[in-house]
């Protein structure tokens, strides 16, 4: 008998087996809350018992927040100070008309002013800031707790404007290590009106230059005109909590601002020796392994650190005296670059046995075979095809200023003689009229001392920068030489976003000398996040410095104003890497700056100039490469530097040939020190539709042979109106090709192939050496 056998839309109930197997949450809820089983006996607590047990939390917290302060291993507070009253002695002045009860000191190092205020218990230390100098204000305000911007009304303009050289000070202050502001003001005019009109004209010139410089603690308008208005504004100062930023660049090493210093000299060199400084731990532990950087000097070895009582500022609150030394085993090397050996082929060995043979030695990579060593070309004969691409620039410029030129002093032909001299006699009247009024426009003659030629290449450089902005990598297909030969280093891709890159495919010689992390970031927050080992911060410290040259101290001897600054460096940041750099172009700066141009950065601690190569700062593996820093977005600048760990704070100043003084062109942020960034140089080729069917086109003028035609005939064509395509074949001897296309092209279409590089930067690393002057250290 045959049974029915339903079909395949009959209906089927879901199954309940949810009690079968119970889940995690229903175990944990079928528990309940579990209660003890103890009861303890309420018992009714008195007002007065309450209300002291607040008393006592209340003097805990208190006392938490106090000691630290009032111990005698804790570093003074540093107070920076830019006078812009133009009267620097009349705030010396007050400080030593404080009281007796008053500790006051004044150190023979950098303006320095040791101060213990005996009612507040706390101790100070006062620095004054030069503007002439950036370097070292800039280092004062890297370690300084608070900066103090005095204003004042009687003899700066009532607006609150401040000088030109005050004003560059407080731009690179306010874009790379912004401190706790305090804004004070002396000889204040009489009157409540005029007080508040002053107060008002300084808030409102720092608000709308520097936003977000005045919060909402330190808005208060401070008036230093007596001792008690000195005492109040410490008083703030000292009962304000310190910043403890975790993230920042200062806070992560240590820094110890230099009170006293002594040089030994060695037993066999008097020119070195080692040099022996004292002053406050700041901010993080000093290990003893590690290297101190001196700005302008560069790199040196601890042999020992003392940790010692200060007889000023410490008091009857002294300590037993102890001391860390250094381990040789441990102590990091001073090499910078990556050591090159020399390896001698085997061809030129057996030659040299004669004595008129000259052995040739090449220098490769550490590790490389001899047999790979014979491939390797010498970086003097090697020809670099971005040096073509730049002569290629470089012509271009010189064919637009030729163009410049003879616009300018073309001759002017006249077919009567008359006409001639009557329109040189209306010219010369004009023009005696336009000099009455325009010869000298606010005092600067514009006849004279004109560098035509110097106008001319800023002409040419804007011309570039536009038609770069308008048709972006677009070149011209050279017609005197072959393609191939032209773009021999260049590939295609089918998508510049998923195709892959290897990064270590095709490294120039420059890249045996840097060194390059496994995984940067897991090295960044394994160093960043380990606890420091050393003298604790707020210890007297007396460090040991080894090989430290006399030069060294002649010159901070010579100089008593300028301060001394030791700046510790974490494991591995003296060896040299790629460094990339977010920069944001200031749009107060107009002039457009070309990659592996000469630009002075100010990284961290360290200060060099360099030639960067600038790229797109987008999401993926392969960033484009930029011919000029742009104006609307953000780029990331490549080049040969120390590594650093971010986060770092990155100034970048140019050189202004008329003034001959360093102006700020961009801010940005420190990104990684990674070699394996791929900065891809594009190239369009650009042809243009001869003869059109429904899917076929002959397309003319992007090459001008069939060897060009066949070689590049893999690569992948597009249009300007999105139709994509490929090369069939070449259609005779002079650069016709036949394409075919996903759809009809139209006449105005364009056809393009694009061609990539990866750019490498250029190895140009030049620390700042003791200057003063910015400009005589490059």
């Amino acid at each position: 008998m045959d049974h029915h056998r339903h079909g395949r839309f009959k209906q089927k109930n879901k199954p309940h087996k949810a009690g079968k197997k119970r889940s995690r949450r229903d175990s944990i809820n079928s528990l309940g809350s579990i209660r003890s089983s103890s009861k303890r006996s309420k018992k009714d607590v008195s007002r007065l018992v309450r209300k002291n047990r607040l008393l006592q939390l209340k003097k805990l917290k208190l006392s938490k927040i106090q000691e630290p302060k009032r111990s005698s291993c804790i570093a003074p507070i540093l107070i920076s100070i830019l006078d812009c009253s133009g009267d620097v002695t009349y705030i010396e002045k007050l400080f030593q008309s404080l009281d007796l009860t008053n500790s006051v000191k004044f150190s023979e190092r950098g303006s320095l002013i040791n101060l213990f205020i005996s009612k507040l218990k706390t101790k100070f230390q006062i620095c004054f800031l030069n503007p002439n100098d950036l370097y070292s204000s800039l280092d004062l305000t890297k370690i300084s707790d608070y900066l103090l911007l005095i204003h004042s009304s009687k003899t700066k303009n009532e607006n609150g404007h401040l000088d030109l050289k005050e004003t560059a000070l407080l731009d690179a202050i306010y874009n790379h290590c912004l401190p706790k502001i305090i804004l004070a003001d002396v000889r204040r005019p009489d009157g409540l009106h005029r007080k508040e009109r002053s107060k008002s004209n300084v808030s409102e010139f720092l608000a709308l230059r520097y936003p977000g410089m005045l919060s909402v603690d330190n808005q208060k308008l401070y008036s230093l005109d007596t001792t008690n208005d000195l005492i109040k504004l410490l008083y703030f100062c000292s009962s304000k909590k310190r910043q403890n930023k975790r993230n920042s660049y200062c806070h992560n090493r240590s820094q110890i601002l230099v009170e006293n210093f002594n040089f030994v000299p060695n037993d066999n060199d008097d020119k070195i020796g080692n040099l022996q400084v004292e002053g406050y731990v700041r901010h993080n532990a000093l290990n003893p392994n590690s290297l101190i950087y001196i700005s302008g000097f560069g790199e040196f070895q601890i042999d020992k650190i003392e940790a010692i009582n200060n007889d000023h500022l410490n008091g009857t609150n002294r300590f037993t005296e102890f001391v860390i030394s250094s381990d040789p085993l441990q102590r990091p090397d001073l090499e910078r670059e990556n050591p090159i050996e020399m390896i001698i082929d085997d061809s030129c060995k057996a030659d040299s046995e004669s004595k008129n043979t000259v052995v040739e030695k090449k220098s490769v990579p550490k590790g490389t075979s001899e047999y790979q060593a014979a491939w390797l070309v010498d970086s003097d004969n090697e020809i670099d095809d971005e040096e073509e691409d730049d002569e290629v620039d470089s012509d271009e410029e010189d064919e637009i200023i030729n163009q410049i030129k003879k616009l300018q002093f073309a001759p002017i032909k006249m077919e009567d003689e008359n006409e001639m001299k009557r329109s040189k006699d209306i010219d010369d009247a004009c023009d005696e009229e336009e000099l009455k009024g325009e010869e000298n426009v606010d005092g600067i003659d514009f006849n004279d001392d004109t560098d035509l030629d110097e106008d001319r290449e800023m002409l040419a450089k804007f011309r570039e920068e536009k038609d770069y902005e308008m048709f972006p990598d677009e070149i011209d297909t050279p017609m005197e030489q072959f393609a191939k030969d032209r773009f021999r280093k260049y590939r295609g891709l089918k998508s510049f976003r998923t195709s892959t890159w290897d990064p270590e495919e095709n490294l120039p010689a420059d890249y045996s000398r840097i060194f390059k992390f496994k995984n940067f970031h897991a090295m960044r927050k394994k160093i960043l996040h380990s606890s420091a080992i050393g003298i604790e911060p707020g210890f007297y410290a007396r460090v040991h410095l080894i090989n430290v040259p006399r030069e060294l101290y002649n010159h901070y001897h010579q100089n008593p104003s300028k301060p001394l600054i030791l700046f510790e460096l974490l494991i591995n940041e003296h060896r040299m890497s790629v460094m990339n750099i977010a920069l944001k172009k200031l749009s107060t700066f107009t002039e457009p700056i070309r990659s592996k141009e000469t630009l002075l950065f100010h990284v961290g601690y360290r200060r060099f100039w360099s030639q960067p190569i600038f790229s797109e700062h987008t999401i993926g593996d392969k960033h484009r490469y930029e011919k000029f820093l742009r104006n609307d977005s953000v780029c990331v600048a490549t080049l040969y530097a120390p590594i650093t760990y971010p986060p770092a704070p990155v100034l970048v100043y140019c050189r202004n040939d008329d003034t001959n003084q360093l102006e700020l062109i961009a801010i940005g942020s420190l990104l990684d020190c990674s070699p394996d960034r791929l900065n891809i140089k594009r190239l369009i080729l650009s042809g243009h539709p001869f003869k059109i069917n429904r899917k076929h086109a002959v397309v003319r003028f992007m090459f001008f042979n069939r060897e060009d035609i066949l070689w590049f005939k893999p690569i992948e064509l597009r249009t300007k109106y999105g139709r994509t395509g490929h090369i069939i074949e070449p259609i005779g001897t002079h650069g016709h090709m036949k394409c075919i296309f996903d759809r009809q092209l139209q006449s105005q279409d364009t056809v393009l192939m694009n061609l990539y590089k990866r750019i490498f930067p250029k190895w140009f690393y030049k620390p700042i050496l003791f200057a003063t002057n910015p400009i005589e250290s490059s």
